[in-house]
């Protein structure tokens, strides 16, 4: 799985780096001598502000009610053994629980990091249709048809074409108990046909290269709602279920672009970043017990 590259911002060298690629160079920071000589201080092993900068000028800030640790000051935290062998079995399954919950949010904010990041412009979804297959559809058999499909999809997209093909596919297991996939897709001219009906008054096409099943192919519109809707099927059943496991449980294309992500404590950079004005009303675009968000555009 990919993750962030975080840049903390700990020196007079990163703040500055932030503050130009925030304002696009158009002003500059004078540093006092405090500021300046703040990089001879210890190194902090935490931070309380996150800010992700995307390719299209957009800002996500998150700024954290609580210290969070950096990933590289303890890298045997998770697996220090002698500390698991002292909990109790209670306490073992809330650490396994909060370790879980962790993992599928980090899973949620990577597939939102990359279709922010990248070009996409068509929402897929593909059924399979059990007739096809002696009347059921196994999981893994899903997951091979669809690995080989899109395989297929990349071999005729790369005679065609010097874009890459963009995609990010994941399953939802329906009430039935059959898997079927969410997909997007970008750069990529798949053979459509007009369906003849619409979707809040937009076309809705089926793609004659599906052979499996039924299909519903429509353009995106909104990259914002289409992340938030695929990261909806990030789920504990899907990650951690005994399905595929130590496998692969969805799909992204490689070379996918992650937005530039910076770190560091808030104290330290509200001058170069306000997340409140004189009267403390630029309020949160979006807030919860972790973390007040903004989104900004540049």
């Amino acid at each position: 799985m990919g993750r962030d590259k975080m840049i903390y911002l700990e020196d007079e060298k990163t703040v500055l780096d932030f503050h130009k690629n925030l304002t696009g160079g158009k002003l500059v920071v004078y540093l006092t001598y405090d500021q300046l000589n703040a990089q001879n201080l210890p190194l902090s092993d935490s931070y309380d502000l996150k800010v992700k900068r995307y390719n299209n000028g957009v800002y996500k800030v998150c700024w954290y009610k609580n210290l969070r640790k950096k990933s590289n000051t303890n890298p045997y935290q998770k697996f220090n053994l002698e500390k698991r062998l002292k909990m109790s079995k209670e306490e073992l399954e809330k650490l396994e629980e909060e370790q879980r919950r962790s993992h599928i949010f980090e899973v949620k904010n990577l597939i939102k990091d990359y279709v922010l990041s990248n070009h996409f412009d068509m929402f897929w979804t593909l059924t399979f249709d059990p007739k096809k297959y002696d009347g059921e559809v196994s999981d893994e058999l899903a997951y091979d048809l669809m690995r080989k499909w899109l395989h297929k999809m990349r071999n005729t997209h790369k005679r065609k074409s010097d874009e890459p093909f963009n995609y990010i596919a994941i399953p939802e297991r329906h009430k039935s108990g059959q898997i079927h996939w969410h997909m997007l897709t970008g750069y990529i001219e798949p053979n459509l046909i007009d369906s003849g009906k619409t979707f809040r008054n937009q076309k809705v096409y089926n793609c004659m290269d599906w052979k499996h099943g039924f299909t519903n192919v429509q353009k995106m519109r909104s990259k914002s709602k289409v992340s938030s809707y695929m990261t909806k099927y990030i789920t504990k059943d899907l990650l951690y279920s005994p399905v595929r496991k130590h496998k692969r449980k969805y799909w992204c294309s490689k070379g996918l672009a992650l937005p530039e992500v910076y770190a560091g404590n808030y104290s330290e950079v509200a001058d170069v970043l306000p997340l409140y004005d004189e009267n403390g009303q630029l309020n949160p675009t979006h807030s919860n017990d972790v973390c007040d968000i903004w989104l900004f555009k540049v």
